[in-house]
């Protein structure tokens, strides 16, 4: 008897992913507006078609199993491939139109994307912008499942299929409260401020990694460390007297009550985008680039 070749639905793939990637049958249900005991259903479904469990439901956690190992990429590649078709059939179509899925991280979105956000949106009224705010991790797994279609943040990442463009530096400063001793200075070195609390992002958030990498090169440690979940909080503590922190210089308008100094040690973050590697591009996508490009001249 020759065995039939299981047919896979591509929903059952996406809530497969969704699941891999969320690694909880919960947290995947509520990405994807269902109902966990029905998304717990449609994974049998879907292993029971494939003969083979597909992850591995250990007591506070699950794990993929090899099978599920095995058929993720290949189940993104499919998804990647059924979700080009609608932008392959706007491609013939005049005009740009359609959806287009913008990730962020927080200091960036606010600073950078925001404030510009209009523009497109008034240049491409037919274009369905949808945003998101993340992490970087956040955002390149979302950009690799096809969850995002393009992703602003720090560069250079690393991660598979992704193409990634830098589209300018950007100056770190030091922020501290108005009536700090520092404050009047022109610049300052960081070893000035080594007796100081130092306030970070927490672990996930490129700028913390950015942040520590400056006071590694600057051989400064400082007097204790404060982790903030939000951008704003730490703003709100610098101005409290809290501590102190480094900065982009795009936060400069958020940074009421607070004085921003350029440092001696020249740091910068690049400022970037990144999307999956394809040989098609959407409209909506190419116009989208193009505008951050020419956001970013007034970065330069």
């Amino acid at each position: 008897m020759v065995s039939k070749t299981p047919i896979l639905d591509l929903r059952l793939l996406e809530y497969f992913c969704a699941v891999a990637r969320t690694r909880s049958f919960t947290r995947a249900a509520e990405e994807l507006g269902v109902a966990q005991p029905s998304l717990s259903e449609q994974i049998k479904k879907l292993e029971g078609s494939l003969g083979a469990p597909l992850f591995e439901r250990l007591s506070r956690r699950i794990e993929l199993t090899p099978v599920g190992e095995a058929l993720l990429p290949k189940a993104r590649a499919l998804l990647e491939e059924a979700a080009a078709l609608p932008l392959m059939l706007d491609a013939l179509r005049e005009g740009v139109r359609g959806d287009l899925r913008v990730g962020a991280i927080p200091t960036m979105l606010p600073y950078f994307l925001a404030p510009k956000l209009r523009q497109f949106v008034d240049a491409h009224p037919d274009v369905n912008v949808h945003l998101r705010e993340a992490t970087t991790p956040e955002l390149i797994e979302q950009i690799q499942d096809g969850v995002l279609d393009i992703a602003i943040l720090s560069v250079p990442v690393e991660g598979q299929g992704l193409v990634m463009s830098e589209l300018f530096r950007e100056p770190l400063s030091l922020a501290v409260p108005d009536d700090h001793p520092l404050a009047s200075l022109a610049s300052v070195d960081l070893r000035q401020i080594s007796t100081e609390r130092l306030l970070v992002l927490k672990e996930g958030h490129c700028l913390r990694d950015e942040t520590l990498t400056v006071c590694q090169r600057a051989r400064v440690k400082f007097a204790g460390q404060f982790e903030a979940d939000q951008f704003a909080s730490i703003f709100e503590l610098i101005r409290a007297g809290f501590g102190v922190s480094i900065v982009p210089e795009m936060a400069r308008l958020s940074a009421l009550g607070c004085r921003l100094i350029p440092l001696d040690q020249r740091a910068s973050r690049k400022v970037g985008f990144i999307r999956l590697e394809r040989h098609y591009v959407s409209k909506p996508i190419a116009a989208f680039i193009a505008f951050l490009r020419e956001v970013a001249k007034s970065y330069k």
